[in-house]
Protein backbone atom coordinates (compact mmCIF):
# COMPACT_ATOMS: atom_id res chain seq x y z
CA UNK A 1 0.00 0.00 0.00
CA UNK A 2 1.62 3.56 -0.82
CA UNK A 3 1.85 5.14 1.93
CA UNK A 4 2.43 9.33 2.17
CA UNK A 5 5.70 11.05 2.60
CA UNK A 6 6.78 14.24 4.04
CA UNK A 7 10.44 16.20 2.93
CA UNK A 8 11.69 19.36 3.91
CA UNK A 9 14.21 21.26 1.80
CA UNK A 10 14.88 17.44 0.69
CA UNK A 11 15.28 16.00 4.09
CA UNK A 12 12.95 13.25 4.42
CA UNK A 13 10.91 13.28 7.61
CA UNK A 14 9.36 9.52 6.45
CA UNK A 15 11.67 7.24 6.47
CA UNK A 16 9.93 4.73 8.42
CA UNK A 17 12.92 4.03 10.65
CA UNK A 18 14.23 6.65 12.37
CA UNK A 19 11.21 9.27 12.06
CA UNK A 20 7.51 9.28 10.73
CA UNK A 21 4.67 11.51 10.41
CA UNK A 22 2.38 10.26 13.22
CA UNK A 23 -0.45 12.15 12.45
CA UNK A 24 -0.94 15.78 10.41
CA UNK A 25 -3.43 17.97 11.22
CA UNK A 26 -4.77 21.21 9.25
CA UNK A 27 -4.76 20.19 5.76
CA UNK A 28 -7.99 20.28 4.96
CA UNK A 29 -8.68 23.58 6.88
CA UNK A 30 -8.48 26.89 4.08
CA UNK A 31 -6.48 29.75 4.78
CA UNK A 32 -9.24 32.33 6.28
CA UNK A 33 -10.21 34.91 4.02
CA UNK A 34 -8.28 38.41 4.43
CA UNK A 35 -10.87 42.01 3.80
CA UNK A 36 -13.43 43.86 4.37
CA UNK A 37 -16.83 45.16 2.88
CA UNK A 38 -17.17 49.08 2.92
CA UNK A 39 -19.47 51.39 4.53
CA UNK A 40 -20.69 54.02 2.36
CA UNK A 41 -22.52 56.74 4.11
CA UNK A 42 -26.40 56.35 3.49
CA UNK A 43 -26.29 53.54 1.92
CA UNK A 44 -27.80 50.28 3.19
CA UNK A 45 -25.86 47.45 3.68
CA UNK A 46 -22.10 47.24 2.39
CA UNK A 47 -20.20 47.89 -0.68
CA UNK A 48 -18.84 45.00 -1.15
CA UNK A 49 -14.90 44.58 -1.91
CA UNK A 50 -13.39 41.49 -3.60
CA UNK A 51 -11.37 39.66 -1.12
CA UNK A 52 -8.07 37.16 -0.83
CA UNK A 53 -7.04 34.18 1.82
CA UNK A 54 -4.63 35.21 4.47
CA UNK A 55 -1.75 32.75 5.74
CA UNK A 56 -2.34 28.82 6.13
CA UNK A 57 -1.30 26.46 8.90
CA UNK A 58 -0.54 23.08 9.58
CA UNK A 59 0.97 20.66 12.40
CA UNK A 60 2.68 17.58 11.60
CA UNK A 61 3.46 14.86 14.84
CA UNK A 62 6.37 13.33 14.20
CA UNK A 63 8.22 10.22 16.17
CA UNK A 64 11.83 9.57 16.25
CA UNK A 65 12.60 6.02 17.15
CA UNK A 66 16.16 5.10 15.42
CA UNK A 67 16.76 1.65 15.17
CA UNK A 68 19.69 1.43 17.08
CA UNK A 69 17.14 2.12 20.26
CA UNK A 70 19.65 3.97 21.94
CA UNK A 71 19.40 7.35 23.90
CA UNK A 72 22.47 8.46 21.99
CA UNK A 73 21.29 8.07 18.98
CA UNK A 74 17.67 9.49 20.06
CA UNK A 75 19.46 12.48 20.25
CA UNK A 76 20.95 12.61 17.34
CA UNK A 77 18.50 11.93 15.81
CA UNK A 78 16.69 14.95 17.34
CA UNK A 79 19.63 17.24 16.42
CA UNK A 80 19.33 15.73 12.48
CA UNK A 81 15.76 17.11 13.09
CA UNK A 82 16.87 20.43 14.23
CA UNK A 83 19.06 20.64 11.21
CA UNK A 84 16.56 20.48 9.24
CA UNK A 85 13.19 22.63 10.35
CA UNK A 86 15.05 25.11 12.90
CA UNK A 87 16.08 27.47 10.51
CA UNK A 88 14.21 31.09 11.14
CA UNK A 89 16.20 32.68 8.83
CA UNK A 90 14.61 31.63 5.95
CA UNK A 91 11.71 30.05 4.66
CA UNK A 92 11.82 26.29 4.20
CA UNK A 93 9.99 23.86 1.34
CA UNK A 94 7.48 21.07 3.34
CA UNK A 95 6.81 18.62 0.38
CA UNK A 96 3.61 16.00 0.50
CA UNK A 97 3.88 13.27 -1.54
CA UNK A 98 0.81 11.70 -1.14
CA UNK A 99 -0.55 7.78 -0.89
CA UNK A 100 -2.23 8.96 -4.76
CA UNK A 101 0.91 9.97 -5.98
CA UNK A 102 0.12 14.18 -6.34
CA UNK A 103 3.49 16.22 -4.88
CA UNK A 104 2.50 19.33 -3.64
CA UNK A 105 4.56 22.13 -1.99
CA UNK A 106 4.61 25.15 -0.27
CA UNK A 107 7.24 27.70 1.63
CA UNK A 108 6.42 27.61 5.26
CA UNK A 109 8.39 28.57 8.77
CA UNK A 110 8.19 26.50 12.26
CA UNK A 111 7.38 29.08 14.84
CA UNK A 112 6.62 27.39 17.71
CA UNK A 113 8.85 25.96 20.23
CA UNK A 114 10.00 22.86 19.89
CA UNK A 115 9.23 20.42 23.23
CA UNK A 116 9.69 16.74 22.48
CA UNK A 117 8.23 14.36 24.75
CA UNK A 118 10.29 11.15 25.36
CA UNK A 119 9.29 7.39 24.82
CA UNK A 120 11.28 6.16 27.15
CA UNK A 121 15.14 5.76 26.27
CA UNK A 122 13.49 4.61 22.41
CA UNK A 123 12.14 7.70 21.08
CA UNK A 124 10.50 11.06 21.46
CA UNK A 125 7.87 12.79 19.40
CA UNK A 126 7.48 15.69 18.23
CA UNK A 127 4.73 18.18 16.96
CA UNK A 128 5.65 21.18 14.46
CA UNK A 129 2.90 24.06 13.69
CA UNK A 130 4.03 25.55 10.32
CA UNK A 131 2.94 28.73 9.06
CA UNK A 132 2.79 29.23 5.20
CA UNK A 133 2.76 32.89 4.31
CA UNK A 134 1.61 32.97 0.85
CA UNK A 135 -1.09 30.70 1.94
CA UNK A 136 -1.22 27.80 -0.93
CA UNK A 137 0.35 24.95 -2.09
CA UNK A 138 1.59 25.05 -5.45
CA UNK A 139 2.06 21.50 -7.80
CA UNK A 140 5.77 19.96 -7.98
CA UNK A 141 6.11 20.47 -11.87
CA UNK A 142 4.43 23.01 -14.18
CA UNK A 143 2.12 22.82 -17.05
CA UNK A 144 1.68 23.87 -20.10
CA UNK A 145 -1.49 24.97 -22.11
CA UNK A 146 -1.33 26.84 -25.82
CA UNK A 147 -3.89 28.10 -27.71
CA UNK A 148 -4.15 27.17 -31.94
CA UNK A 149 -2.00 29.11 -33.75
CA UNK A 150 -3.32 30.82 -36.04
CA UNK A 151 -7.22 31.05 -34.93
CA UNK A 152 -9.01 33.79 -35.59
CA UNK A 153 -9.15 36.27 -32.08
CA UNK A 154 -10.95 36.40 -29.73
CA UNK A 155 -8.95 32.84 -29.38
CA UNK A 156 -10.28 30.95 -25.98
CA UNK A 157 -8.48 28.66 -23.84
CA UNK A 158 -9.43 26.14 -21.76
CA UNK A 159 -7.11 24.98 -19.46
CA UNK A 160 -7.34 21.65 -18.79
CA UNK A 161 -3.78 21.15 -17.45
CA UNK A 162 -4.38 23.15 -14.73
CA UNK A 163 -8.13 22.07 -13.69
CA UNK A 164 -7.16 20.25 -10.64
CA UNK A 165 -5.97 23.81 -9.11
CA UNK A 166 -8.28 24.58 -5.73
CA UNK A 167 -6.85 28.04 -5.74
CA UNK A 168 -6.52 31.30 -7.36
CA UNK A 169 -3.02 30.82 -9.44
CA UNK A 170 -1.10 34.79 -9.60
CA UNK A 171 2.48 32.73 -10.67
CA UNK A 172 1.89 32.29 -14.40
CA UNK A 173 3.70 33.19 -17.38
CA UNK A 174 1.58 33.88 -20.40
CA UNK A 175 3.72 33.46 -23.93
CA UNK A 176 1.86 35.60 -27.03
CA UNK A 177 3.35 34.82 -30.38
CA UNK A 178 3.29 37.21 -32.48
CA UNK A 179 1.57 39.12 -35.04
CA UNK A 180 -0.64 40.92 -32.92
CA UNK A 181 -1.31 44.15 -32.14
CA UNK A 182 -2.51 45.75 -28.86
CA UNK A 183 -2.66 42.16 -27.07
CA UNK A 184 -5.38 41.53 -24.11
CA UNK A 185 -5.80 38.24 -22.00
CA UNK A 186 -8.39 37.96 -19.71
CA UNK A 187 -9.43 35.03 -17.39
CA UNK A 188 -13.27 34.13 -18.48
CA UNK A 189 -13.15 31.45 -15.82
CA UNK A 190 -16.14 33.26 -13.74
CA UNK A 191 -17.39 34.82 -17.38
CA UNK A 192 -16.27 37.41 -19.82
CA UNK A 193 -15.83 40.10 -17.07
CA UNK A 194 -12.39 38.83 -15.12
CA UNK A 195 -9.15 39.94 -14.74
CA UNK A 196 -7.05 40.93 -17.42
CA UNK A 197 -3.91 42.42 -19.13
CA UNK A 198 -3.05 44.50 -21.98
CA UNK A 199 -0.19 45.17 -24.08
CA UNK A 200 -1.18 48.44 -26.15
CA UNK A 201 2.37 47.69 -28.60
CA UNK A 202 2.69 45.82 -31.36
CA UNK A 203 3.95 42.32 -31.52
CA UNK A 204 6.00 41.07 -35.07
CA UNK A 205 5.62 38.04 -36.68
CA UNK A 206 8.31 36.02 -35.46
CA UNK A 207 8.42 37.92 -32.29
CA UNK A 208 6.97 36.91 -28.54
CA UNK A 209 5.85 38.80 -25.41
CA UNK A 210 6.21 36.95 -22.08
CA UNK A 211 4.01 38.09 -19.37
CA UNK A 212 5.68 36.83 -16.35
CA UNK A 213 2.89 37.23 -13.26
CA UNK A 214 5.25 35.29 -10.94
CA UNK A 215 8.44 37.97 -11.15
CA UNK A 216 6.24 41.31 -12.76
CA UNK A 217 8.83 41.24 -15.94
CA UNK A 218 8.04 41.50 -19.36
CA UNK A 219 10.63 40.10 -22.00
CA UNK A 220 10.48 39.51 -25.71
CA UNK A 221 12.32 37.38 -28.55
CA UNK A 222 12.93 37.50 -31.60
CA UNK A 223 13.91 41.53 -31.52
CA UNK A 224 11.11 42.27 -29.42
CA UNK A 225 12.44 44.82 -26.51
CA UNK A 226 9.00 45.67 -24.73
CA UNK A 227 8.20 48.65 -23.13
CA UNK A 228 6.41 47.98 -19.87
CA UNK A 229 4.81 51.17 -19.46
CA UNK A 230 2.59 50.04 -22.35
CA UNK A 231 1.35 46.99 -19.93
CA UNK A 232 -1.83 47.73 -17.79
CA UNK A 233 -4.01 45.21 -15.71
CA UNK A 234 -7.33 44.95 -14.57
CA UNK A 235 -6.33 43.26 -10.87
CA UNK A 236 -3.89 43.02 -8.35
CA UNK A 237 -1.27 40.85 -9.87
CA UNK A 238 -0.45 41.06 -13.78
CA UNK A 239 -3.51 38.27 -13.98
CA UNK A 240 -4.63 36.18 -11.21
CA UNK A 241 -6.03 33.39 -12.99
CA UNK A 242 -9.09 31.84 -10.87
CA UNK A 243 -9.17 28.19 -10.61
CA UNK A 244 -12.01 25.95 -12.44
CA UNK A 245 -15.71 25.51 -11.51
CA UNK A 246 -16.64 21.95 -10.55
CA UNK A 247 -16.17 20.16 -13.94
CA UNK A 248 -14.92 22.86 -15.75
CA UNK A 249 -11.35 23.89 -16.20
CA UNK A 250 -9.99 27.74 -15.68
CA UNK A 251 -10.01 29.82 -19.34
CA UNK A 252 -8.46 32.94 -20.70
CA UNK A 253 -9.03 34.32 -23.88
CA UNK A 254 -6.51 36.35 -26.06
CA UNK A 255 -8.07 39.45 -28.14
CA UNK A 256 -6.18 41.88 -30.37
CA UNK A 257 -5.90 43.28 -33.97
CA UNK A 258 -3.55 42.26 -37.23
CA UNK A 259 -3.00 38.63 -35.96
CA UNK A 260 -1.77 36.02 -38.54
CA UNK A 261 -0.92 32.32 -39.08
CA UNK A 262 1.53 31.86 -35.71
CA UNK A 263 -0.79 34.17 -33.56
CA UNK A 264 -1.04 32.46 -30.43
CA UNK A 265 -1.11 32.31 -26.59
CA UNK A 266 0.35 30.02 -24.17
CA UNK A 267 0.13 29.82 -20.13
CA UNK A 268 2.62 28.38 -18.12
CA UNK A 269 3.09 27.49 -14.51
CA UNK A 270 2.18 26.05 -11.51
CA UNK A 271 -0.69 24.73 -9.99
CA UNK A 272 -2.23 26.15 -6.58
CA UNK A 273 -4.16 24.49 -3.83
CA UNK A 274 -5.64 25.76 -0.54
CA UNK A 275 -4.39 22.72 1.01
Amino acid sequence: MARERWLVDGYDLTDGLVRDVEYRAGLSVTPAVVGANAAVPNRIGELWRPKHHGPGKFTLGLWLAPTKGGWQDVEAAWEDLLRAVARPHRLLTFERQTAAGQVRRCQGEVLSALTPTPLGQSGMRISLEVNVPAGYWVSADTSTQASTAGAAVPQDLALSAFADATAPMEQLAYLITGPITAPTVTDTTDGPGGDSFTYTGQIGAGQTLTVDAATWQVTGSGGLVPDPGRLTNTGPAFLRLAAGRPGTPPSVRLAGTNTGPTTQLAVTGRRAYLT
